[in-house]
């Protein structure tokens, strides 16, 4: 498996996609926070409701209703978030053997074939999911919660997975182009030594960390 780390455009680097890239990963963040903050809150609502079935003999009024649409934002909201960092699943079968204009081109190739479907799964989510739910007042069996918004999410974290997956593209056909600049804007690929470094590193910290704690710790 490839593994990946997130091509960090500095300030003042990579021309216009540099600020591009760096402009719509505040967006990014913004929506992987508001995800994870979604999964905070469905924790502590699934503790509650195991706490009101042990103490109160009951559980809490619509859960399945709530958990099932909670699950559309910390689906999709972080789907580009994750797309910049390159932190989805790959195999190195074919890819890896590549280097150069040959790999920047496979890698073009594959992100315009996502784009397309992410494009098409976004509009038909919008136009059909979202808009029928919206117009025909869909909600849930139990407490009858409006669907819509959940839906809605979806269509949102497609569109700004499409946005994402757009400004990789303009990344790769650049590198096409120039194969010897500087990526911008799209995940680089970690070699074995780098991946053993970070290891190694990280190892020598958690060592560092765990000194530090004993020695602080009072005498009994």
């Amino acid at each position: 498996m490839l593994h990946f780390t997130e091509g960090v455009t500095a300030r003042g680097e990579g021309g216009r996609l540099g600020s591009v890239d760096r402009a719509f990963s505040k967006v990014e963040n913004l929506c992987n926070a508001i995800a994870a903050f979604v999964i905070v809150i469905v924790m502590v609502y699934m503790c509650a409701e195991i706490l009101s079935r042990k103490f109160m003999g009951r559980p809490l009024e619509g859960v399945i209703d709530w958990i099932e649409l909670s699950m559309a934002s910390f689906a999709f909201l972080g789907a580009a978030y994750c797309q910049r960092l390159g932190s989805h699943v790959r195999m190195e079968l074919l890819i890896g053997r590549f280097r150069g204009r040959i790999l920047w081109t496979m890698e073009a190739f594959a992100i315009a074939i996502a784009l397309f479907y992410v494009l098409v799964i976004a509009y038909r989510s919008a136009t059909q999911d979202f808009w029928w739910s919206f117009d025909q007042g869909d909600s849930t069996m139990d407490i009858y919660l409006p669907t819509w918004p959940s839906k809605l999410l979806v269509s949102i974290g497609l569109s700004v997975l499409a946005v994402r997956l757009a400004i990789q593209l303009c990344g790769y056909v650049r590198l096409m182009r120039t194969p010897d600049a500087k990526p911008i804007a799209v995940p680089l690929i970690k070699s074995a030594a780098d991946i053993a470094r970070e290891e190694v590193e990280e190892a020598t910290a958690l060592e560092t960390s765990g000194s530090r704690a004993k020695s602080t710790k009072p005498n009994e």
